[in-house]
């Protein structure tokens, strides 16, 4: 990772101040509610004082249903759907399971409804004796004409009468309606104009398709109706911008007055910065709810532990999404007994402003902060970046193409660039030395090494004109073929200083180096003979800047190369590749392939890997020839790489040079 990276990164970092500062807020808006929770809860308890010290104002303690004011009168045909959001959260008891009822009223007449969850229905009509297996609801009534007892049955879908449990005609005209739903059956029953209801039994009576019967019955539940007188009251005690909520110990809703606040205030606050609360909304893990004024029921957990005789709090967030609504409920006891929850909602307005307020402020800060932090480490970084650009420039161009070190620019800084700057200028001085020294010592022992092999050569050739013993002469023959071997090898010497020179002094010019391949490789066709010479790919132009000498001197070299290690019924390849940015020249062969552990050193100097250390042709080879190849190579700033063919048939040479 580079220098300037890293100290942006550094400053990324130090956005965990923020971090830290957001959570601060958090738990900040996190105590506002708490405060809000315990002073709404405090409101909650004063409240359901002042409503214990009314009892008559509340349901009984006795099982109670509540009367559901209508808002039409309902067809009576075992469909509930006409009986409004009543008809939602209709009425169920644990003793008397599979079965939902309500009661409601319209114009000061009663309606019952009741659905029953049965499999196998055993149908029949209401006026057939008592003693019939059938399926039918009882219903006990306490009325203003004292108790009474009422069947409903029906053989099938439509109006029907209640009866008496034996058949016999009931004591008032109920009519009622018959229907089969998809779970069993339910029933619909309108008593008389007037006549009222003070209490209610439900008793299912199911047949198992033989005589057996048998009856479950509910609680006697006492029925009240929602009071007015409730709901002035509380309109004289609720507090501006909550809405109370009176339910029963089942969450019917007896009571209701007050809104919640519009927030217009928050209206104020810019959308963008809404989404500052949003987010701490969202971090929070809360529920969404409406809190619809008009629901009759509530069976959200609050309410349920109000009614256990607890007080408890919930918050939830608005369908917006951009504010919380606190919901606490108490009991309301009368004698110790729960009689009623009542419900307190809340808009947190002011925690929204709060806020908003303080995450608008801190985003400035941070931001402001990060910009200045940011600006400060990138000019840094930039500095820092340039001054290591300068060294790593002055380092690259030390060295020309010659070898020749260059004056290295050294920085005055103190500190651990300028350092490494004098430090680089150190070790540049000593490796100037070092090639000068390396230049010379070429060109030195082959002029100091000249004059013994002359002394010893004309010692040899005295040798050959004096009388020596016979087997005398192997020994002056070896000793020849020895003074052959060095001169050999100084005159490398000196021809290595020699190219190493001309290529470091070549002039480069633009020509087609197609045109080349195919003439060099059409002059080396009757050398390489019995071997097959392959050319390919030179037919079409190849513009290319560089020094035609130097590439002719290095192909010269790896066909001499691929000539030793190829078999006289072998083949040679030479094949021009052209890319976008460069071109490559191949030189292939049959024969042996290269050892994996020599791929890497065949181009370095004074390596070979031939068996013989003298051709058939005589000359020595010293491994020189690659080592020529590579400084072509780099000359034009290329590379110079060998291979082994993937149909392990021979070896491949590849000189691989940019285009410019």
């Amino acid at each position: 990772m580079s220098l300037r990276r890293q100290l942006l990164l550094l400053a990324l970092i130090a956005l965990v101040l923020p971090w830290a500062a957001w959570q601060a807020l958090v738990q900040m808006e996190s105590l506002l509610r708490q405060g809000q929770q315990q002073a709404l809860e405090a409101s909650g308890e004063a409240l359901a004082r002042s409503l214990a010290l009314r009892p008559s104002l509340l349901p009984p303690v006795a099982p109670s249903l509540p009367v559901h004011a209508l808002s039409a009168s309902p067809r009576l045909d075992g469909d509930a759907g006409d009986w409004g959001a009543v008809a939602t959260p209709l009425e169920s008891d644990t003793a008397l399971p599979g079965t939902r009822f309500a009661v409601g009223q319209y114009n000061e007449r009663r309606m019952i409804f009741v659905a029953v969850d049965d499999a196998t229905p055993q149908r029949g009509e209401a006026h057939w004796p008592g003693d019939l297996a059938i399926d039918a609801v009882l219903l006990d009534l306490d009325t203003s004409l004292g108790p009474m007892r009422l069947k409903l049955a029906a053989r099938a879908d439509g109006s029907t009468r209640a009866a008496a449990p034996d058949g016999s005609a009931a004591p008032v005209l109920a009519e009622g309606g018959w229907r089969e739903t998809p779970t069993g059956y339910a029933v619909e029953l309108a008593l008389p104009q007037g006549l009222s209801l003070d209490a209610l039994r439900i008793t299912r009576r199911e047949a198992d398709g033989s005589d057996t019967v048998e009856e479950t019955s509910s609680p006697r539940f006492v029925l009240y109706r929602p009071s007015l007188r409730l709901q002035r009251e509380l309109r004289a005690l609720v507090p501006d911008d909550v809405r109370a909520v009176v339910l029963d110990a089942r969450g019917w809703a007896l009571a209701a007055d007050g809104a919640l606040r519009a927030d217009a205030a928050g209206d104020d606050v810019l959308s963008w910065r809404r989404l500052f609360y949003r987010a701490m909304l969202d971090a929070a893990g809360l529920e969404s709810s409406s809190a619809d004024a008009s629901a009759l029921r509530d069976d959200r957990p609050e309410r349920l532990a109000a009614a256990e005789g607890r007080a408890e709090s919930r918050w939830r967030r608005d369908p917006q999404g951009t504010r919380l609504i606190l919901s606490s409920a108490v009991p309301v006891r009368v004698d110790g007994e729960v009689r009623a929850v009542l419900r307190l909602d809340r808009s947190n307005a002011e925690a929204l402003l709060l806020a908003d307020r303080a995450a608008a402020h801190l985003f400035g800060l941070t931001l402001l902060a990060f910009l200045a932090s940011g600006g400060v480490a990138f000019l840094f970084a930039t500095r820092l970046s340039q001054r290591i650009r300068r060294l790593r420039d002055a380092a690259e161009q030390a060295l020309d193409r010659s070898g020749e070190v260059r004056r290295f620019e050294v920085s005055s800084a103190r500190d651990e660039i300028g350092d490494l700057s004098r430090s680089f200028s150190q070790l540049l001085d000593e490796i100037a030395a070092y090639t000068s020294y390396l230049r010379s010592l070429a060109s030195k022992l082959s002029h100091e090494l000249q004059t013994p092999l002359a002394i010893v050569r004309s010692s040899l050739d005295n040798l050959d004109l004096a009388a020596l013993p016979a087997d005398a002469r192997p020994y002056v023959a070896r000793a020849r073929d020895g003074v052959e071997r060095m001169g050999q090898l100084v005159r490398t010497m000196s021809e290595a200083t020699r190219i190493e020179h001309a290529i470091a002094a070549a002039e480069h010019e633009t020509f087609d180096l197609a045109r080349l391949l195919a003439e060099v490789g059409e002059g080396y066709r009757a050398v390489l003979a019995p071997r097959r010479l392959l050319i390919d790919d030179v037919d079409t132009p190849c513009p290319f800047h560089g020094a035609p000498e130097l590439l002719v001197q290095a192909l010269d070299k790896l066909i001499d190369n691929a000539r030793g290690f190829t078999p006289e019924d072998g083949e040679i390849g030479i094949a021009l590749q052209r890319g976008t940015r460069d071109v490559v020249i191949e030189v292939t062969n049959t024969g042996p392939r290269l050892p994996e552990a020599m791929r890497h050193r065949l181009f370095d100097s004074l390596v070979s890997m031939r068996e013989r250390s003298r051709s058939a042709d005589g000359a020595v080879h010293l491994g020189f020839g690659l080592h020529v190849v590579k400084l072509v190579a780099a000359a034009h700033g290329g590379s110079a790489e060998a291979d082994n063919l993937d149909d392990v048939s021979g070896v491949v040479f590849r000189l691989r040079l940019p285009l410019r």
